[in-house]
């Protein structure tokens, strides 16, 4: 909603101000694991069945999954060994709901049936530790594959918190929010080292290490290398002589590495988060006349310093002030033919920006939970360049427009009963570029009794549009620039039943209706040429069913099946957009809890690509086997197969194909060595 107000301008200088001088020092130790997770720590492996640990990114701060004021997954550490999960994505591909698209450059969640070709996952969060990843170049969250710069062995928990956060974290919080939360530097003890192979060509190393440094400092350090020398691609709708009869020798090659460090000292919480990841295009954008050329790569590194610090204030009240500084470098290379030869033409993009903020939470006495914060982000640069190297040098776009961004939020929860509970919070957004926002979320828990939680959510989110999509102009080559972008804007309605029909076994429905005005889609002004445009009000329209839990002390699963349907009023049916999903999960121990054997299934229905073809269904299957201390105290060995069936199948993407196929059947196996535990 537009306001007519002008940001403060001296409100970072009051953030900053007020975050180092109010803190007050927290009493008792710090940095013990209740600082970041509450839920009780197992030390050394843990127990293939355990309770599902608490959620903090749904109201910014601790609470258990059934006060949540949404309906919210929790993929546990646990989770992450047992089912062999190497990436964000493949995680995030077996939650309710959630779908995973794959261009061989990036990996693309799909949540309430939008996954746009062309869109860079920038209708949801992604975080870390509470610290958003989001970009301000491409406002992109499409870190899911090895482009995500943290090993999963590190993650403690990922919070998939379900419909519209914007009225906490700003622009983009429409459909969800995923908050990776790390282990702690305190729960971990000695080296961890382990290796990796598998078929398509994968290799990758990781070493991690934490250490008591003495006067309540805590330190973990992890860092990885990765490599594959890319594998052999068929496209068969390009099967002939002048193109090399459909075959992408070893073009799709990816190399880079993770670092991550923590350190935890008193009141403080310090962390750095680094790394690279080049990869390689199997085609490019001129691909009848330079299909099978070697030319393309694309380069992305996403990196933030941060530290934080929290106190208590009073018996109830909690002070938190955080700083940070992102960066973002992303450089590209496609090479087109020309005339007189083959004409190299790069993208750059430059991001770098400051962020604070203060959050201040306490109890209102017969009343509840208030929640209110102050934020401020400054753009140094987002600086997006365009330019030919050969054989004639020019350049292209030059422009970087820094944003400013001032928001200041509040929550409040009131114990309405002993059985209701209702949350009310707002935000508003001032910023110089784009219009100033106001973002509402009201939700009602309904406690029926202790088997039984109902959920009404309604919220109104927004989206900004992003740089690249206002101002990209690559001359006409395949993109037109959109200077008249405006932001999204959307009515949301959630609605949940979760029913415990025995103390291991759960069941849940969730029903939701977005309607969406002026979304940003890319759209084919002519047969390659491409342009941003607001188009006519869109919306999803879904119900989805989970049974998750232990029907039996031997075997932990989770069932789901979801009915969506995402249009556009114009166009119809969204592209990419399964109006089915199904999912099924198992797990059981095995030789008395040292042998774990699991497998995942999904099922998506056909879905469009942005040409208008449809694709068929698809199946997938996978096994995975873990072993606990099996053979020897200090190592294990995990061994899976991923598509498992061999399916052929193709997703929707926006290159120069309209379909990119995926990969067969492949195999892996990771050696893991842990030392002075």
């Amino acid at each position: 909603m537009p306001l007519k107000t002008c940001p403060p301008l001296g409100l970072i200088l009051v953030i900053l101000a007020a975050g180092a001088a109010a803190v007050h020092p927290m009493q008792g130790a710090q940095g013990s694991s209740a600082a970041r997770d509450p839920a009780k720590s197992v030390p050394g492996e843990q127990a293939l069945f355990e309770e599902l640990p608490v959620v903090e990114a749904a109201a910014l701060h601790t609470q258990s999954l059934e006060e949540a004021p949404a309906n919210v997954t929790v993929i546990t550490a646990a989770d992450i060994r047992k089912y062999g999960y190497r990436t964000l994505g493949e995680a995030l591909a077996g939650v309710r709901g959630f779908d995973l698209t794959y261009d061989r450059i990036y990996h693309y969640v799909g949540v309430h049936g939008f996954s746009l070709p062309g869109d860079y996952n920038t209708r949801f969060l992604v975080m870390l530790n509470g610290h958003p990843l989001t970009e301000n170049i491409y406002s992109s969250n499409n870190f899911f594959g090895q482009d995500f710069g943290l090993d999963m062995f590190l993650v403690q928990r990922i919070e998939i918190i379900r419909g519209p956060t914007s009225a906490l974290y700003g622009s983009n919080g429409i459909f969800a929010t995923v908050n990776v939360v790390t282990k702690s530097p305190v729960d971990q003890t000695g080296v961890r080292t382990s290796t990796e192979t598998d078929s398509l060509g994968e290799r990758k190393v990781l070493v991690s290490g934490s250490m008591n440094l003495g006067k309540g400092a805590n330190l973990l350090l992890a860092g990885s290398f990765f490599n594959n020398g890319g594998q052999t691609l068929y496209f068969p709708e390009f099967d002939a002589p002048e193109t090399n009869h459909g075959v992408a020798d070893r073009l799709d090659g990816e190399r880079g590495y993770h670092s991550f460090a923590n350190l935890i000292w008193r009141n403080w919480d310090f962390i750095a988060y680094l790394n690279s990841r080049e990869k390689q295009p199997p085609v490019s954008w001129d691909i009848y006349t330079l299909f099978n050329h070697r030319g393309a790569r694309v380069r992305d590194q996403r990196n933030f310093f941060r530290a934080a610090r929290t106190g208590d204030i009073g018996a109830t009240g909690k002070l938190r002030w955080e700083i940070s500084y992102d960066q973002y470098r992303y450089d590209d290379r496609f090479d087109y033919a020309v005339e007189d030869g083959v004409q190299d033409f790069r993208n750059i993009g430059r991001g770098d920006w400051v962020r604070s903020q203060l959050t201040y939470s306490f109890s209102v006495p017969r009343i509840g939970r208030l929640t209110a914060g102050m934020q401020a982000t400054v753009d140094l640069r987002n600086l997006q360049r365009n330019f030919a190297v050969s054989p004639v040098y020019y350049e292209q776009l030059r422009i970087s427009r820094p944003d400013r961004l001032y928001a200041g939020f509040a929550q409040q929860e009131w114990d309405l009963s002993r059985r209701w509970k209702a949350y009310l919070g707002l935000r508003v957004d001032v910023s110089r570029n784009f219009n100033n926002s106001v973002s509402p979320r009201l939700a009602l828990v309904y406690q029926r009794s202790p088997q039984t939680v109902y959920k009404f959510v309604y919220g109104r989110p927004f989206r900004n549009p992003s740089m690249y999509e206002k101002y990209y102009d690559d001359g006409g080559l395949s993109f037109l620039p959109s200077k008249g972008l405006r932001p999204e804007t959307a009515n949301t309605f959630e609605i949940s039943a979760e029913r415990k029909i025995r103390r291991d076994l759960t069941a849940v429905i969730n029903v939701y209706h977005y309607d969406i005005d002026n979304l940003i889609q890319a759209n084919l002004v002519t047969e390659n040429l491409q342009q941003f445009q607001n188009s006519a009000g869109s919306r999803s329209d879904g119900v989805e069913l989970e049974l998750a839990g232990q029907p039996s002390r031997w075997l932990e699963t989770t069932a789901s099946f979801a009915w969506q349907r995402a249009v556009n009023e114009a166009t119809g049916w969204l592209p990419n957009s399964p109006r089915r999903l199904g999912k099924l999960r198992f797990a059981a121990p095995l030789a008395r809890q040292k042998l774990y054997l699991s497998s995942s299934m999904q099922y998506l229905s056909p879905r469009n690509t942005r040409g208008g073809d449809s694709l068929p269904p698809v199946f997938l299957a996978d096994v995975t086997v873990t072993t606990n201390r099996l053979l020897h105290p200090q190592f294990d060995v995990q061994f899976g197969i991923r598509n498992l069936f061999d399916r052929r199948y193709s997703d929707p993407v926006a290159l120069a194909v309209d379909g990119m196929r995926q990969d067969g059947r492949s195999v892996f196996v990771k050696l893991i060595w842990r030392a002075l535990e």
